[in-house]
């Protein structure tokens, strides 16, 4: 089983950095202190250029996961910008008022994602129901779930972490983040159902890429 290392990134710089490691993937994002939004997408061209497989957020505002029109007509015009960047992915999660998956407004998002990698992000930790959420989210197409476990960190929420990828059947891939770092990936490495593994790698308040390195080094390691 393969085993990857996704970066949460929060501008080019770190990108330019971070691509040198060759992770599976970048989430690129802005705005890390509300816990990520939609980046510049005048930044894609040359994130997608460095030849890591980019995967921009499409959350258009901070605050809770429920959208109205006017925003999921901004984040499908978004997304339709990602595919003509040659964007390899997005990363989005959508709820409706009783905080749940919202699947028809997640179908139509769905709907123009044909040919990208899709990750549901950590609105699934608002979730009320989470493992009835994460059937939704597989009938929906969803190729991962960020999660950290309905906690403030994955080391807090690794108990339900593990709870889910044994729900999962293996049919979708529960990818922890959220305080996760060199010190602590080993005790999910040790789960070999879990293959995707999401970190910014910030130490002591900003991207470390000797940080970077230990954690790569680990997965590819262990």
């Amino acid at each position: 089983m393969t085993r990857n290392f996704e970066v949460c990134s929060f501008n080019i710089n770190d990108i330019v950095k971070v691509a040198s490691l060759k992770p599976a993937r970048i989430e690129f994002c802005q705005n890390k202190s509300v816990g990520g939004l939609t980046p510049n997408l005048n930044d894609l061209d040359h994130a997608v250029s460095t030849g890591i497989s980019i995967h921009p957020i499409i959350r258009p505002r901070e605050g809770n996961f429920i959208y109205g029109r006017k925003e999921i007509d901004k984040m499908i015009e978004d997304i339709e910008i990602c595919k003509e960047k040659n964007c390899k992915g997005v990363v989005f999660g959508i709820l409706d008022d009783t905080f749940s998956v919202d699947i028809k407004k997640c179908k139509k998002l769905m709907s123009l994602c044909d040919g990208l990698s899709t990750t549901f992000h950590m609105a699934f930790d608002k979730c009320k129901n989470p493992i009835e959420s994460m059937r939704k989210i597989i009938d929906l197409g969803f190729d991962r779930i960020l999660t950290s476990g309905g906690k403030n960190n994955v080391m807090d929420g690794i108990e339900f972490i593990e709870k889910l990828v044994d729900k999962s059947d293996d049919m979708i891939s529960i990818m922890p983040g959220s305080k996760l770092r060199s010190s602590n990936i080993e005790l999910f490495l040790k789960n070999n159902r879990i293959r995707d593994f999401h970190s910014s790698c910030y130490t002591n308040g900003k991207f470390s890429i000797e940080e970077a390195r230990l954690i790569n080094t680990k997965i590819k390691n262990f």
